[in-house]
């Protein structure tokens, strides 16, 4: 019959008649809503907010391998993945980061978290140390910036002395060709700056923190 054709467009809840096309967006409770029950293309970027760019996508430490010592110059040992104590890493496509002469080169383009730790140590007089993270957007070729640095000092002691350096930049990769980074130490006598196969000294923890 024609009414029971117009009540089967209807559904009964909490004593209301509600139509079929409203009750699918009202009458559904918040909790029976599951992520298993989304489908992936049902998520589109017009429901991510505005400066989602993709999440973090990378991390990887890098370390010195070998000691260098002077009173200056580009921390330029070789440097490896930390391989020692289970370490965390998430690589884009099975690439990490790579290090050339002391110039490290990032797997993609991105918005990167640079966190740099350098352990130095000497058996004299020092009235200052300095650590830079340098960044580059023609690899080295004339871009030469000092994007971020650290001092520390420990004056006049008897025997050797240790200390440890931290710096942390974020840089814009929008080339991996082109823009690439470097760290770099100072001081005013002849430190060693500490590297070691075995355990994190001096070394680099990079992070994707999103697109370029």
């Amino acid at each position: 019959s024609k009414e029971r054709c117009t009540r089967s467009s209807y559904q009964e809840v909490g004593g209301r008649l509600m139509t079929r096309s409203v009750l699918s967006t009202l009458a559904i409770a918040d909790s029976a809503i599951s992520t298993a029950k989304v489908a992936n293309n049902a998520i589109t970027t017009a429901k991510l907010p505005a400066d989602f760019s993709n999440g973090i996508t990378f991390y990887e430490t890098m370390r010195m391998t070998a000691s260098l010592a002077g009173s200056g110059g580009d921390i330029n040992e070789a440097f490896e993945s930390t391989d020692t104590g289970n370490p965390a890493k998430k690589l884009i496509g099975g690439s990490g980061m790579s290090a050339s002469s002391g110039i490290f080169t990032f797997p993609a383009t991105g918005m990167y978290l640079l966190l740099t730790g350098v352990r130095y140590y000497a058996g004299a007089d020092i009235s200052y140390n300095a650590h830079t993270i340098k960044t580059s957007n023609d690899n080295f070729s004339s871009n030469d910036i000092e994007a971020a640095q650290t001092f520390s000092s420990w004056g006049n002691r008897t025997g050797t002395s240790y200390e440890a350096m931290h710096c942390n930049y974020v840089f814009d990769c929008e080339n991996t060709s082109t823009h690439k980074f470097k760290m770099r130490y100072a001081s005013t006598g002849t430190i060693t700056v500490a590297g070691n196969t075995d355990a994190n000294e001096t070394y680099v923890t990079v992070i994707r923190l999103g697109d370029t």
